[in-house]
């Protein structure tokens, strides 16, 4: 008999471990499917739209010229992202945070959050530019440095 309770006590641990460990896998699981963000451009976003509708997105694109507002009292920024080709566009709002540093209209901009099709509009809960003066820094650079190479091979040519 003692052998038997033994194993019935055993078959409740295997069996809570199982529920655990199942537990736990799906729990994994749907933060994963939760969390995990779809990137697109804009014209990807448009044709998907219904695909992804109140789901989380990231987007990059363009600023709209002359699209943007933002109301510094309640830290609210509106635009517009537009693709390379200006062939879709999507609103995108952002309440309560900074708008970056380099924001301009016609800049490179990366949003991330939930996208709307109804109303083609993302929350975003995570704004970035890019600055293109880094690029053309480093392109002038790349200038400077081949400029003097050139000037060098002259010298001993000389």
């Amino acid at each position: 008999m003692e052998n038997f309770g033994m194993s019935r006590s055993r078959i409740k641990i295997f069996v809570a471990s199982g529920i655990l460990v199942s537990s736990l896998i799906l729990l994994v699981f749907v933060g994963v499917k939760n969390t995990s963000l779809r990137h697109f451009r804009p014209e990807q976003l448009m044709a998907q739209a219904q695909e992804v509708h109140q789901k989380g997105v990231q987007i990059d694109g363009f600023i709209v010229e002359k699209s943007t507002s933002w109301d510094h009292s309640n830290f609210q920024l509106s635009f517009v992202v537009r693709d390379e080709a200006d062939t879709a566009r999507v609103n995108v709002v952002s309440v309560g945070k900074l708008k970056p540093d380099n924001f301009k209209d016609g800049g490179n901009v990366f949003v991330e959050g939930r996208y709307n099709a109804d109303e083609n509009l993302i929350t975003a809960s995570k704004i970035q530019t890019k600055c293109a003066s880094k690029y053309q820094q480093a392109g002038s650079a790349l200038a400077t440095q081949e400029k003097y190479q050139i000037e060098a091979e002259v010298t001993q040519q000389n």
